[in-house]
């Protein structure tokens, strides 16, 4: 049984907490690698529908695959559906050698959609060097920031760590999270059902608020499964009228978990 390292929640999710990747470069697949740092949500959906097991379907162009459009670029490609193609596209540009490695996506419409980042810390005046040992050069610290497109302030518990994060660490900091917009939820929830009991004030259908938070990572695939039963638990106990198990797992979400399980 798979527990929440920060609650205990009574869910069986076959989810390995202590898996721990060996970087966060999504380099184990190829549609890992090309959606990683793609900041726009449909974007991200349309790469993962051209692309099937590390096999491009069709010709995917620049525009598709760059982390940020130009903005002249991104400006007619949200005018196409602003509904849809507007989300994640105005999240701020990563700074040097940062990576995305978890995002939470608000089903709210347009959708909401912030992205957790690593980089890594050097000590001042070193540079990454070979032969030289990470402890030396500070390779091995790893920074975080949560960012969000309407200039969100976000709180984490973990700024900085030594080394890469296991998967339960990395729940524990997605738990934690804390931001102004929604100090009206009850203290002791952590981030994601945070964000659901807010819903709840205005929606108590529960089908639907199972779906409203997706939590996803392509550097730890099973993140979403973890979360995916935890919020689907907590709604089917804390409101009434929820009736067995809902799934609502995300095509590209579902389709990298089942390629990653295979390939371990």
């Amino acid at each position: 049984m798979s527990i929440s390292s920060t609650l205990s929640f009574p869910i069986e999710t076959g989810v390995d907490l202590d898996f721990r990747p060996a970087s966060y470069v999504a380099d184990w697949c190829a549609t890992a690698a090309a959606i990683q740092n793609v900041v726009g949500e449909e974007r991200r959906e349309q790469l993962h529908q051209r692309m099937a097991a590390g096999t491009l379907r069709y010709p995917v162009s620049a525009r598709m695959l760059a982390d940020h459009l130009h903005h002249r670029t991104r400006r007619a490609w949200v005018a196409l559906d602003p509904a849809r193609h507007i989300s994640g596209e105005y999240l701020p540009r990563y700074e040097r050698g940062e990576n995305e490695i978890a995002r939470i996506v608000v089903g709210t419409t347009p959708r909401l959609v912030y992205s957790l980042r690593a980089g890594t810390r050097m000590y001042p005046g070193k540079r990454p060097h070979f032969g030289q040992s990470t402890r030396r050069t500070g390779e091995d610290n790893k920074r975080y920031r949560l960012v969000g497109e309407c200039g969100n302030a976000f709180e984490i518990p973990t700024s900085y760590s030594v080394g890469v994060l296991s998967l339960r660490e990395l729940v524990a900091l997605i738990d934690r999270v804390r931001a102004p917009h929604l100090d009206e939820a009850p203290k002791h929830l952590p981030c994601p059902e945070r964000l659901v009991w807010w819903r709840a004030q205005r929606e108590h259908h529960a089908g639907s608020l199972q779906r409203f938070v997706r939590v996803s990572s392509v550097v730890y695939p099973e993140l979403g499964a973890f979360y995916r039963e935890r919020l689907r638990w907590w709604v089917a106990n804390r409101f009434a009228g929820s009736k067995g198990r809902t799934q609502y797992a995300e095509p590209l979400d579902g389709a990298l978990e089942a390629w990653w399980r295979r390939g371990r």
